[in-house]
């Protein structure tokens, strides 16, 4: 596995922690039903989104 695929794996796991926490923070303060398979779906989707984003972003600077 290349480095830059290595680095766009690993910011898109933690770029889709952070969208984890925003969720359930607005969940909870806007006193919604937290459901878990809508967010593990949505942080699921995230994810990898922002992997295949990262992962071009990265690759483009390397050449």
């Amino acid at each position: 596995m290349e480095v830059h695929t290595k680095k766009a794996i690993k910011t898109g796991f933690f770029s889709a922690i952070g969208f984890a926490i925003t969720t359930v923070s607005l969940d909870y303060y806007n006193n919604n039903k937290l459901e878990i398979w809508g967010l593990l779906f949505k942080i699921l989707f995230f994810g990898v989104f922002m992997s295949i984003y990262f992962n071009y972003i990265f690759k483009k600077e390397g050449k």
